[in-house]
């Protein structure tokens, strides 16, 4: 019987999903298992019905139908299969049909009740598990705090410390709890791997992300001098116009380098990946081998 794993949050914004779901996919697949991702698929322009983005030997659709989110997951876990569409329920019923795997994923499930799951992880901003406090649309929680007490395991993302945050520590009693920082691997491009080092080094950076500050943090934090910026909306889609008018900006400011998420630069025109880069994160969890040890288990 195929075991089903639930990976989400209670608050709208970027809590660090994608890695982690990652992070799972790479080690089931290492140790042998089919694995299979199941999304939403928000923003992707193919619609919200059943899609196979990957089969795992093969991507089916390209970035410029599938979600971000999904399609950079298909490209950094290849033998994962990857499925879109806003019923999970007939995803799994149409996943079950045609590959039979043995792990699934649920990708940002926390709230989808229909979908039966035998482990729930929730994870939190360590430095902001709750936001506000306040639900839609006075805040940004998805869910009153309480909720988190359905997890099994919680996971704390971009922890400073290993003290568990006053405002959810009545929430996590008796739950397994975990802590992870996101690390940078390298700046990345079309051609693989760059040698370039942010530090010192005069930066244009654009981010259609839930939390665009989060990474213009970061790249500050790496010591890049960041001259100027650009903000879009969450899953922005890129025409030829906008990144014109990024590559210009970038010329009249004299960046050294043009810098953007890998989210973003998935859905990139062809022709301007050669001259951006993308700053390519992992998550490094604390206890890694005990987490992957209850999950195999």
């Amino acid at each position: 019987m195929a075991k089903i794993i639930s990976v989400g949050n209670i608050s709208m914004g970027g809590t660090g999903k994608t890695p982690f779901t990652l992070l799972l996919a790479k080690h089931f697949v290492a140790k042998g298992k089919k694995v299979c991702v199941l999304s939403r698929g928000y923003k992707g322009r193919i619609g919200y019905d059943t899609n196979v983005i990957s089969d795992g030997k093969k991507i089916l659709i390209g970035p410029d139908k599938a979600a971000d989110e999904p399609y950079m997951m298909a490209v950094n876990c290849p033998e994962a299969i990857i499925i879109t569409g806003k019923e999970r329920v007939r995803s799994y019923e149409y996943a079950e049909k045609h590959f039979k795997p043995d792990i699934y994923l649920l990708d940002d499930g926390f709230q989808h009740k229909k979908m039966k799951r035998d482990i729930d992880i929730c994870l939190l901003d360590h430095k902001r598990p709750v936001s506000t406090g306040l639900m839609f649309p006075f805040g940004y929680l998805r869910e009153p705090a309480s909720a988190i007490e359905r997890a099994d395991i919680v996971v704390f993302t971009r922890s400073e410390s290993r003290d568990i945050p006053e405002k959810v520590k009545k929430h996590t009693e008796g739950k397994q709890v975990f802590f992870s920082k996101i690390e940078c691997v390298g700046l990345y491009n079309e051609d693989g791997k760059s040698d370039i080092e942010l530090d010192g080094k005069s930066v244009y950076a654009f981010a259609g992300i839930a939390s665009p500050g989060k990474f213009f943090k970061y790249l500050k934090g790496l010591g890049a001098q960041l001259i100027g910026k650009k903000i879009y909306t969450d899953h922005h889609v890129y025409q030829g116009r906008h990144t014109y008018v990024i590559e210009r900006k970038a010329r009249e400011m004299e960046a050294d380098v043009i810098v953007t998420t890998e989210k973003d630069y998935v859905k990139l025109p062809d022709d301007v990946k050669k001259n951006i880069y993308y700053l390519k994160i992992d998550i490094n969890i604390d206890d890694s081998e005990r987490l992957l040890a209850l999950l195999d288990n």
